[in-house]
């Protein structure tokens, strides 16, 4: 019977000491990136500890089983209400999964157990802005009050004073953030949006060409770099990052626009018609401005009839575009040999915008034009 209590002893003894081995083996699996092997080792280990369950829940947050990972945490913390680290993870996991409600839940409860933590209240301000709750301004700036410098925080924070248009405080946020973190493209590209928006051209363009600086390349920057270069009246640079556009997305509709009209005030006629012709055909509905560009960049190669049908398009569409009417008038002019004809498409201009003030300086052209084919009439009659 000794013998036998004896045999029991040491198999038991045995056991408990290899569980207790493979607890260590476990993390050290863990900690070298084998996540798999890890895992069974905790589910086959005795333990059935809140810390083996946060260790699992860790395990397959690492190999983005965000499902398994959540049931973990829950488990540990059912078994201990003092696992901080098992809470602020399975609130960042809840949000993650978009169960915003249960993370707002958490967060809160965190917050107010340890009101000195400033992730805690990040976290807090991040759910609360899913779920619309205006309060979640107040939080990032408690996160503020803890630490100065937290960039998403400042992001968030200068975001929302974006969206309120206090361009101002943006810039004051932004800046200050670059301070302590100037690659923080984030910023730069919310700075850039608010250097727009303050239609301060130069200022985006810096900010911009920063961000590529930086290696940063999406549709967003170089549409946006080409806009700038293209109001600055950079019409080389402008059709550089419009083509780029082009290169990320075959289909950008406003990039084919505006590399055409570059090329047109580049006077690369031809070019800008492939680019054009390319810009009409992707419109959904037709649109006043494609075919005007169009037809500009066939006027300008003298090809007078395709441009006159591409002008009458553009009026269709829109009447009231008056350079596509003058336009119209002098493409009729240099077409048709009859001078009432050309007289009409003048008039017609005249008699549309004579009182428009933004057409001011086409109805001085006109105009002028009108009293020279006008005389010419005259003399023909004599």
């Amino acid at each position: 019977m000794n013998k036998l209590f004896l045999s029991i002893l040491v198999v038991f003894l045995w056991k408990a000491e290899a569980q207790t081995s493979a607890l260590p083996l476990a993390d050290s699996l863990y900690a070298i990136g084998n996540y798999q092997k890890a895992i069974e080792l905790y589910q086959n280990s005795s333990s059935t500890s809140a810390v083996t369950y946060q260790k699992i829940a860790q395990a397959y947050q690492a190999t983005g089983n965000i499902g398994l990972a959540i049931n973990n945490y829950e488990k540990a913390i059912q078994l201990d209400q003092e696992l901080i680290i098992a809470k602020s993870n399975l609130g960042k996991l809840y949000y993650q999964s978009r169960n915003y409600q249960l993370a707002d839940s958490l967060f809160k409860k965190l917050v107010k157990n340890y009101p000195k933590n400033p992730d805690f209240y990040y976290r807090l301000g991040l759910a609360k802005e899913q779920l619309d709750d205006t309060t979640a301004i107040q939080d990032f700036q408690k996160v503020l009050e803890f630490d100065e410098n937290h960039q998403k925080t400042l992001y968030e924070v200068a975001k929302y004073h974006y969206r309120k248009k206090n361009y101002q405080k943006v810039e004051e946020l932004g800046e200050k953030a670059l301070l302590s973190y100037p690659e923080n493209t984030r910023m730069i590209s919310l700075l850039a949006q608010n250097a727009v928006a303050l239609k301060n051209l130069v200022s985006a363009k810096n900010r911009f060409e920063q961000l590529i600086g930086f290696n940063q390349k999406s549709v967003f920057i170089h549409f946006n770099l080409g806009s700038c270069y293209f109001n600055l009246k950079n019409y080389e640079k402008a059709y550089e990052q419009f083509v780029k556009v082009i290169q990320l997305e075959k289909n950008h509709l406003q990039a084919f626009l505006f590399a055409g009209k570059s090329l047109n005030e580049l006077e690369r006629y031809q070019e800008a018609a492939e680019f054009l012709k390319v810009a009409v055909l992707l419109a959904d509905q037709p649109v006043d401005e494609f075919y005007t560009a169009y037809a500009v960049s066939l006027q300008k190669r003298e090809q007078f009839k395709k441009a006159i049908e591409n002008f009458k398009i553009a009026l269709e569409e829109n009447p009231q575009n008056y350079r596509a009417q003058y336009e119209l008038a002098v493409c009729a002019d240099n077409y048709y040999k009859d001078l009432a004809t050309k007289i009409n498409y003048y008039q017609l201009f005249v008699r549309k915008f004579q009182n428009e003030p933004k057409t001011k300086y086409y109805l001085y052209l006109a105009k002028n034009r009108l009293s020279d084919l006008k005389e010419q009439q005259h003399l023909a009659k004599n």
